[in-house]
């Protein structure tokens, strides 16, 4: 068989067609796994265990202000990422005053010029700016939740847009069918009780803006709630603090209604849950790939890691499908808003120190283990556990624990050091041809990418003396390729003589060979570009308030020219004595079991309207809107 005709049997017909057409517009049946990143070790871990792109913050204007990284930071990551045919989309997802516009449309250029595949915006500012062409996502601080709004950001050039928390299956199909664009959404991680970029508690609670990366997360502090008479509801809970979410029961759904990229929440969260979070939805989404042959995954490689990832087994406040199924379910934990990790038992004796669990099925403890229950108060009480023997384990000096206590561990030191200390690679499968030349050898790379690279080298000519075992040292020393993006998985030999090569000669011309086919593949790589924006667009709302957000003179502009007559400064420029402060899907009445519509009888024993208050003493309304099962919170005329 000739070289041309083995190179195109080894690379299927399927794979450089999908490699094409990835350069050229990438459509919904290209499905993506989005990690975070808090820094660029976190997002390279991240690719590693199987990430398809990655979003991170840059050095300001990000929703996650904590979350920042430098230009070489972020020029590293999207070095490293591209190898992989994997993407680097960083957040600038804040509204912004008009002199830090000016300054992000520099930041905008600057991470262009370093190879960043998207910018995530929110501040419509920044379509009236000058920006690079640039692909650009649409934030879920938009408040995508509807066609209408996600058709205008398809107008206005938008190539993916991140829906709303909120949005359910079959909405998501609605949208899809009405759309072209690149559907976002979240699969895995913390829940907003607001609808995003809809939330003013923090600006009114702490002075601090969600909308502009600062959220004090008044959703996860303790509130009281009475009725209108006075009468306690509910007293000192976390009544605003929504479990996590996990989408994972829905995946195959989400896709098939044509969501193309899946966020996990948590650009704050540490390693060990990237790791875990990354390595268990790209098995997920891996298996249903398999069996799904219309659909591809985004970027290339295989993931080999030694540890089985387990979502109870990191940072979680119990896990909810949210609004998935459109229909209302318990989503709130109002015991605590800290994670409480897997259920291990119920207490049972305790003798001095020593504690005896009677333990879920296929539970083992280990020395250092953290636990965590709620104790009769109803307060959170977390421990440390220096040492555990079968059923029993010991408790600090002093602590007491209820019998029949649900126990929780959120901490498993077994799971945690084997996450830690393990090494993941990732490997795109390649093949290698080696050509005899009048003067030496030629090696030519090919990975299943389509990527190529060949290097020519002169040589003396020793003719072996075991051809069979010549040949066999070849293709052994030029497959072994750990540590380096490729796993060469054939390597073909065009020459009527067999030759001895000395092993140290094989690596050098290898180590050469795949710096040329990186080198290649980071020069080849291609960018969505910037969409066009059509003309005489209608902003799909005829509000005018200050949940337009709206806090800098090009914003003011572009959505006066979007057809909103004289649309009101955002709440953070112009803060409003009373105000909607948050509008939730979530509904606290349905919570406690006084829902208006199910639970008539219990609901009937409070007067309305319902009052939830701080314990710094600040006081808010809940209006609830039945028909479209949303419940405001209200802040009033400050006292």
């Amino acid at each position: 068989m000739c070289i041309l005709c083995w190179i195109a049997s080894t690379l299927s017909e399927k794979q450089r067609q999908l490699s094409k057409q990835i350069e050229i517009m990438v459509g919904r049946e290209y499905i993506e796994l989005l990690a975070p990143a808090r820094e660029v070790e976190h997002g390279i871990e991240a690719i590693k265990y199987g990430a398809d792109a990655v979003y991170i913050g840059g050095p300001a204007f990000s929703a996650r202000s904590a979350a920042g990284n430098s230009l070489e930071d972020i020029a590293k990551l999207v070095e490293f990422a591209h190898v992989y045919n994997a993407r680097i989309y960083v957040a600038l997802n804040t509204i912004l005053t008009d002199e830090e516009l000016a300054e992000a449309e520099k930041l905008a250029w600057s991470l262009y010029k370093i190879g960043v595949d998207a910018l995530i915006i929110q501040d419509y500012g920044l379509l009236r700016a000058n920006l690079p062409p640039i692909a650009l996502h649409a934030s879920t601080q938009m408040d995508n939740r509807n066609l209408d709004k996600v058709r205008f950001w398809e107008k206005c050039g938008f190539e993916q847009v991140v829906l709303a928390r909120e949005t359910d299956v079959k909405s998501m199909a609605y949208i899809a069918s009405h759309t072209k664009v690149r559907l976002e959404t979240f699969i895995h991680g913390a829940l907003c009780v607001s609808y995003s970029g809809q939330c003013y508690m923090s600006q009114r609670m702490l002075g601090r803006s969600a909308n502009r990366g600062e959220c004090g997360q008044p959703c996860r502090m303790k509130y009281s709630l009475f009725d209108a008479d006075g009468k306690t509801i509910a007293k000192d809970k976390y009544l605003l603090s929504l479990r996590d979410f996990s989408a994972e029961k829905y995946l195959a759904e989400m896709i098939k209604a044509g969501v193309s990229t899946f966020k996990i929440e948590g650009r704050l969260k540490d390693i060990t849950y990237v790791k875990t979070t990354v390595a268990y939805y790209r098995g997920i989404i891996d298996e249903f790939l398999a069996k799904n042959n219309e659909y591809h995954r985004m970027s290339y490689g295989t993931s080999r890691y030694g540890f089985q990832p387990n979502l109870h087994k990191i940072f979680n406040r119990g896990l909810t499908t949210y609004n998935l199924s459109g229909k209302r379910e318990k989503m709130a934990n109002i015991d605590t808003p800290k994670s409480m990790g897997e259920y291990v038992g119920t207490t049972s004796l305790q003798k001095g120190s020593t504690l005896q669990i009677k333990l879920a099925d296929k539970i083992t403890l280990a020395n250092g283990d953290g636990f965590c229950y709620v104790d009769r108060s109803g307060e959170l009480i977390g421990f440390r556990a220096n040492k555990a023997q079968g059923d029993c384990i010991d408790l600090p000096a002093g602590l007491r624990v209820q019998p029949n206590a649900k126990l929780y561990r959120n901490f498993d030191i077994r799971y945690d050091t084997a996450v830690n200390n393990d090494t993941c690679i990732r490997q795109i499968d390649a093949q290698i041809v080696m050509t005899e030349t009048s003067d030496g050898f030629t090696l030519e790379m090919t990975d299943i990418a389509g990527d190529k690279a060949q290097v020519t080298f002169d040589s003396k000519k020793e003719l072996a003396q075991n051809s069979q075992l010549a040949n066999d040292n070849i293709i052994k020393t030029l497959k072994k390729t750990g540590g380096t993006p490729f796993c060469v998985t054939d390597v073909k030999i065009d020459s009527q003589n067999s030759y001895f090569f000395a092993m140290s000669t094989l690596n050098e011309w290898k180590r050469t060979l795949i710096s040329a086919l990186i080198s290649n593949k980071l020069s080849a790589w291609k960018r969505e570009p910037r969409l066009p924006m059509e003309e005489n667009l209608q902003f799909p709302s005829n509000a005018t308030d200050y949940r337009l957000n709206v806090h800098n003179a090009k914003a003011k502009s572009f959505i006066e020219q979007c057809g909103i007559v004289n649309p009101a400064w955002s709440y953070e420029r112009e803060p409003k004595q009373k105000a909607e402060l948050m509008r939730c899907k979530y509904c606290i009445r349905y919570e406690l079991g006084i829902c208006l519509k199910q639970d008539t009888a219990e609901a009937a024993k409070f007067k309305q309207p319902l009052k939830l208050v701080g314990s710094n003493g600040s006081e808010y309304t809940l209006a609830f809107d039945c028909n479209k099962c949303e419940m405001a919170v209200i802040g009033d005329v400050k006292k």
